[in-house]
């Protein structure tokens, strides 16, 4: 399943959580399931976010050493 995918579905589950709660009045119903949810896409909203930033870095072989090649130069700025 892909991401877009596992967060359409997370969506559609909070969103039938809330229907229920609202049709039986019992705020707490689920809310160990609610916040699985939500806790394992925020998860995977840090992994995504530190692997792009990790992807993103210059090499440490061309960061200290003199000028950067203009392949390096382009892969920096994006």
């Amino acid at each position: 399943m892909t991401t877009k995918q596992r967060l359409a579905s997370g969506a559609a589950i909070l969103r039938s959580i809330d229907a229920r709660r609202q049709r039986t009045g019992n705020r707490n119903e689920l809310l160990a399931l609610e916040q699985a949810i939500v806790d394992r896409e925020l998860i995977e909203l840090v992994t995504l976010c530190d692997d792009r930033v990790r992807t993103r870095q210059v090499p440490a072989a061309t960061r200290d050493t003199g000028p950067l090649y203009e392949k390096d130069l382009r892969r920096a700025n994006r």
